[in-house]
């Protein structure tokens, strides 16, 4: 929780009553937004190192145990066919088979991921 400090108004200063104090807020917001964008490019480079493959699993499994659970069912059956059926469905583009999750399950992989990551070893 963040506290800010009293202005002693006994002091002759330049700034404005307050001004300081609202620096230092957005001194700590910047930093706190800093380490959380950091968290963020850690997360996806490990991600990018296949070093989060039990993440990843548990970040689909999450989508499973969820109302989005058709949704991911869906992407599974479009691999499933293009490793089996191969021909135009070994041809579909990745974009195609991820259509089928919506903006709100993408997001819910991305948060778990990236919140997941800091973990991994």
């Amino acid at each position: 929780m963040i506290t800010l400090k009293t202005v002693n108004p006994n002091v002759t200063n330049c700034d404005p009553a307050g001004y300081r104090d609202l620096m230092e807020y957005e001194d700590l917001l910047q930093n706190e937004s800093d380490i959380l964008e950091e968290d963020k490019e850690a997360a996806l480079e490990k991600l990018e190192d296949d070093e989060l493959v039990v993440i990843s699993d548990e970040a689909i499994g999450e989508l499973f145990n969820s109302k989005h659970c058709t949704e991911i069912q869906k992407v599974m059956n479009e691999i499933v066919k293009a490793v089996i059926l191969g021909g135009h469905y070994k041809d579909q583009p990745l974009s195609k088979i991820l259509s089928h999750l919506s903006l709100e399950s993408e997001k819910l992989l991305s948060e778990y991921i990236i919140n997941h990551a800091k973990y991994a070893s």
